[in-house]
């Protein structure tokens, strides 16, 4: 994900502050010992140093002719009274004759050039990308062969003891590719706290910072962004995965519909018939009349299920080999917590996908859709429970009103005053009438039109 994702932080960083390349790449050697191999002299490039008794050297090595650029500068608060100087050799071999006629191979240097940082008149230079204040000494820029170099770097003053921190600038080509932007973010914040002895917190003031927080922001935002595509795409997957609901609003009425979608004789049919939301109900001839029609007039294989009390891997058990989960009516608050307590949407989820058909009655019907706030809409329903989390299973994008009359339809326009959600949110069911849902295929059944208000 990172891989992908830095080229829109490079790019992010180009459009916002495309001024900010033009800073040299920051090179932290003033923790390192001996000498300095300098790759591609011709890119910009800072190298952060500290002398600690003795002359620094860097050394090139070029395959091609190329243009060496230096410039050697000191750091103001850190060292105020630095001068530095610099020289560059040109490195070669000269070959001799030995005592005994053998060819001895000698390695040789040859002065080119030399930056008197003593004799030089240093200027005070701001640099604002990193919002630091130098000196800056003399430069040098030389179009050199092929072939290798030695670069000094000394103090100016005669008998110096070798210490204090300094700049060494070398090349001019400023480039910035992935690796090296990475790097500017690692490099910035050590030089605050280990060169320049400042708070880290001033990098976020320098473009580099404020350009960090702007792709930092963006790639949030193209984060959050893709988070809610793969969040809209799931969702729209899961309601168009292979299911079969029937969402009824008065169960056995529609018996009609279910016998329509039984793919074998009736007598070999298994029923999970879970009565859980009938539990705190005072009266329960509803349910018995429902258990009547499938048992005796239907001839289906019937067994009562309690999810109540029950574990994901028992609920599970007593569901995976029915054909039918039929889930009765009854308190729709007090059936969503106990499916809660089972992890009943995970079980459903898998069973559908089986190829089981869901039945819902009243309650079992609500559980279904986005939320059961419809359950507390009417005179009905009480939430016995204190269940404050009213999410439903979801296995439909809409929510669900039962046992529709024609005077539940001010009570509907109070909670949704918006048509247009009404029609989009809602699905409203008389008690002749069910929602069939065969894959990504959702449509009315039983007497009579939509109910619309």
């Amino acid at each position: 994900m990172f891989k992908k994702l830095l080229p829109v932080a490079v790019f992010l960083f180009f459009i916002v502050f495309p001024c900010a390349v033009f800073a040299h790449q920051p090179q932290l050697i003033y923790l390192n010992q001996g000498d300095v191999f300098v790759d591609n002299p011709e890119l910009s490039q800072a190298f952060y140093d500290e002398l600690n008794g003795e002359p620094k050297n860097y050394f090139v090595e070029s395959k091609n002719d190329f243009n060496l650029y230096l410039n050697i500068l000191v750091p103001i608060p850190e060292n105020f009274e630095g001068r530095y100087s610099v020289n560059v050799y040109m490195l070669y071999n000269k070959e001799y004759d030995g005592k005994e006629g053998e060819m001895l191979i000698v390695s040789d240097e040859e002065d080119i050039y030399t930056l008197d940082g003593l004799s030089f008149e240093w200027q005070e230079y701001y640099e604002k990308f990193g919002r630091d204040y130098y000196l800056k000494g003399p430069e040098f820029s030389k179009d050199l062969t092929t072939g290798r170099y030695r670069i000094e770097v000394f103090p100016s003053e005669p008998f110096a003891d070798y210490k204090g921190k300094y700049v060494l600038a070398i090349g001019k080509t400023e480039a910035y590719d992935a690796k090296a932007l990475l790097n500017v973010y690692w490099q910035l914040p050590l030089l605050k706290i280990q060169f320049f002895k400042t708070s880290p917190l001033q990098f976020f003031l320098t473009p580099f910072g404020i350009a960090g927080i702007a792709i930092i922001g963006g790639i949030l935002i193209f984060l959050a962004l893709i988070y809610y595509l793969m969040g809209a795409i799931k969702e729209a997957v899961k309601h168009r995965q292979a299911k079969t609901l029937l969402l009824t609003s008065a169960g056995m009425q529609m018996k009609q519909e279910i016998i329509k979608l039984l793919q074998k004789p009736a007598y070999n049919v298994t029923v999970g018939f879970i009565t859980t939301a009938a539990k705190p109900q005072p009266n329960l001839d509803y349910l018995w009349n429902d258990w009547s029609i499938m048992k005796d007039e239907m001839g289906f294989n019937i067994e009562e299920v309690d999810i109540e009390g029950k574990t994901e891997a028992e609920v599970e058990k007593l569901l995976k080999l029915k054909d039918i989960i039929f889930v009765e009516g009854g308190n729709t608050f007090y059936l969503l917590k106990a499916m809660r307590a089972c992890n009943f949407e995970k079980i459903i989820r898998k069973l559908l996908k089986q190829g089981k058909v869901y039945v819902g009655a009243s309650a079992g019907s609500i559980v279904a859709g986005r939320t059961i706030k419809t359950a507390g809409w009417k005179s009905g329903d009480k939430n016995i429970v204190g269940l404050k989390n009213l999410k439903g299973l979801n296995l439909v994008p809409f929510d669900i009103f039962v046992h529709f009359q024609p005077e539940h339809a001010e009570i509907i326009k109070q909670k949704i005053k918006n048509p247009k959600k009404r029609q989009k949110k809602l699905r409203i069911l008389t008690d002749e009438q069910a929602i069939l849902v065969q894959g990504k295929d959702t449509m009315l059944i039983g007497k009579g039109d939509a109910v619309v208000v």
